[in-house]
């Protein structure tokens, strides 16, 4: 009689276990469901940031080296050899004014601290100015930051308010180019360039392309 009382109770207690079990399964999916679901809210919160703040961010800026005409007057340097050389226009205007005058302009030469310039007509309107350094001539841009260079007197002479700076890069002064016009962006000045063979001539000339040649970009 016991063991049919006992066989009677065991589907009852095998319910109720199966109950727990089911609840305690129903709890737990419910719970990785939450788990999973916030899981995904995050990423989507961490997106939805990510893109407000690319919004925000201004679009690069893109450096077109166009030429433009400028009121402004050039002061001219030639690189070469990673060395800066300035040419000093004022000086040899002075120079040639002390000359002889002549009813007829004609070729002449004059020499400089590390450059030579040579100036001849080509017609009554139209000159040009031909320009040789030295070898090795000028600072390199070590030399240049020092406080009595070449380089800082000139800019104490020659504010950005009314001057800008052109330079005659050979293909070995690149990099040095691009360091010095970082430079002097930084320090308001206009920059112009041009890139030259390192034994090509360096001429300007009043007239022609001369004119319009020489501008800051």
């Amino acid at each position: 009689m016991r063991e049919k009382k006992r066989a009677r109770g065991l589907p009852k207690n095998l319910d109720s276990l199966v109950d727990i079990v089911s609840n305690n399964l129903g709890i737990l999916i419910i719970l990785a469901a939450f788990m999973a679901l916030f899981g995904l809210v995050n990423p989507l919160r961490q997106l939805e940031q990510e893109s407000r703040k690319a919004q925000v961010l201004p679009p690069p800026k893109l450096l077109v080296p166009w030429s433009h005409a400028s009121n402004k007057n050039p002061v001219l340097f030639v690189m070469r050899g990673n060395r800066i050389l300035h040419l000093d226009m004022a000086n040899f205007f002075k120079q040639l004014a002390k000359l002889p005058k002549q009813s007829r302009p004609r070729p002449v030469t004059l020499q400089q601290k590390q450059l030579k310039i040579r100036f001849f007509p080509v017609t009554n309107q139209v000159y040009c100015l031909e320009f040789t350094p030295d070898r090795n001539a000028g600072e390199t841009w070590h030399m240049a930051r020092r406080g009595a260079s070449t380089w800082q007197r000139v800019a104490k002479r020659y504010r950005p308010e009314s001057f800008y700076y052109f330079f005659w890069v050979s293909g070995d002064s690149f990099e040095l180019f691009r360091d010095v016009r970082k430079q002097l962006w930084n320090d308001q000045y206009e920059v112009g360039w041009k890139p030259v063979t390192k034994d090509e001539p360096l001429e300007i000339c009043n007239g022609f392309e001369g004119s319009t040649g020489f501008q800051p970009q």
